[in-house]
């Protein structure tokens, strides 16, 4: 089989193709588990290929179908019970306050829509990238120390009145400590983001709604989009260049890029300007990685680790293919979003909200404590106690990033 990918042409074989499915398959299952970050399956997925005996270039195919995959599909229980990870951790207030709204169709439907636009544009771009990429990077680099100061004075200033400004700051401050504290020292483990922010986001958003719906209403299965077409296009842009970003830079993560992208676009759609930004984010930091590794030979994130160690210096060959495969499963992927999102909103309507919601906080709690053990139940309890302040003193979700964001400056500075 031979694939067209711009001037150049990649021939595939039958084992990439098979291989390329089978990292579908599992990117579908991993991300509809909570709790698994695409950085925990990839290690996963390379024992996996390992095991079927797979050429490395074959195992990195499998290893890019997963994560690209799991982008799409890490959104589902996002939405249906309200379980973040560090890329879904701040479209998950918005996408839960849809499906109780009757929308949650539409959520899902916005964030498919997202990932599709950013790997249209990356894909399409991708000569534009590679010429502006090295040229671009030592003036983006020197730049991020002013970026995050500017949008953590932004995150205060946006508030409307000087009480809530000054709340805003309380929560900024007590979030960074904690970050300062748990990232800085090794007694937390070397991955506390999943117990973090399913205290921040996750478990804190379930206590706080506990009670206030006997239901889930039903679904509108039309799902129609009531953000205006400009007002998607212009999100989903600010997501793809803010995660093309986040793969750039070292240090700077999917959830800082989100509060930027979304800084530069406040009150355009609420909630669903929010959603389109943040699954578009997280799927071009996933792409737009591969560019990084092939121009750089830098890895940004835990699946193009494991792709350097198959493949080490990757080839113009090597990248084409790879790229084409992330394509192809991306078009699986939101396929199987609009499939898989159906009948499990259709459940949820059955059941009551209560129960759903203690269903989501157990399922957090078990996947923390299997993940991270004592230490992650520790570190959940005392970010869900932080995480409930915001919407009790009346302040945006978004002041519980400076858990990353002041770690992160006091890092670049």
């Amino acid at each position: 089989m031979v694939l067209i990918l711009g001037r150049r042409r990649v021939d595939v074989d039958t084992t990439l193709l098979l291989l390329t499915t089978l990292g579908f398959v599992c990117g579908v299952t991993t991300g509809l588990v909570p709790g698994i970050h695409v950085n925990t399956a990839a290690p996963l997925a390379a024992s996996l290929a390992a095991l079927i005996d797979a050429p490395a270039l074959g195992a990195a195919v499998f290893v890019c179908a997963l994560s690209i995959t799991h982008t799409f599909i890490d959104f589902l229980p996002a939405t249906l019970l309200g379980v973040p990870d560090a890329e879904t951790a701040l479209a998950v207030l918005p996408a839960h306050r849809m499906m109780r709204e009757g929308r949650g169709m539409e959520a899902i439907r916005l964030s498919g829509i997202a990932s599709l636009f950013a790997v249209v544009v990356i894909v399409s771009s991708v000569p534009l990238v590679m010429a502006a990429l090295s040229r671009l990077y030592p003036f983006i680099r020197y730049a991020t120390p002013l970026l995050l100061v500017w949008c953590s004075l932004l995150t205060v200033i946006v508030h409307h009145t000087w009480k809530t400004r000054v709340c805003a700051a309380s929560v900024f401050a007590l979030s960074g400590a904690y970050g300062c504290i748990v990232l800085g020292s090794p007694w937390f483990g070397s991955d506390p983001l999943f117990p973090i922010f399913s205290g921040f986001f996750g478990i804190s958003t379930l206590l706080v709604s506990l009670g206030t719906t006997s239901r889930i209403p039903e679904q509108d299965r039309d799902a129609t989009m009531l953000l205006p077409r400009h007002a998607i296009v212009s999100s989903c842009a600010r997501g793809t260049i803010a995660g093309s970003l986040v793969a750039t830079l070292p240090g700077v993560g999917a959830s800082q890029a989100a509060v930027i992208a979304q800084l530069f676009g406040q009150g355009a759609g609420s909630a669903r300007s929010f959603i389109a930004t943040c699954c578009s984010i997280n799927t071009a930091n996933a792409l737009f990685a591969l560019l990084v590794l092939f121009q750089f030979d830098k890895a940004r994130n835990g699946a193009l680790v494991q792709v350097q160690e198959l493949l080490g210096s990757l080839t113009h060959h090597e990248m084409c293919i790879l790229i084409a495969t992330m394509v192809c499963a991306a078009g699986a992927a939101f396929a199987a979003l609009h499939a898989l999102a159906s009948p499990l909103l259709a459940y949820a309507t059955r059941i009551d909200y209560a129960k759903l919601s203690i269903t989501g906080i157990v399922i957090q709690v078990l996947a923390i404590a299997t993940l991270a053990g004592y230490r992650g139940l520790l570190m959940c309890a005392v970010a869900a106690s932080i995480g409930m302040l915001p919407p009790l003193m009346g302040v945006h979700r978004t002041t519980l990033m400076a858990f990353l964001l002041v770690p992160v400056l006091s890092f670049t500075i």
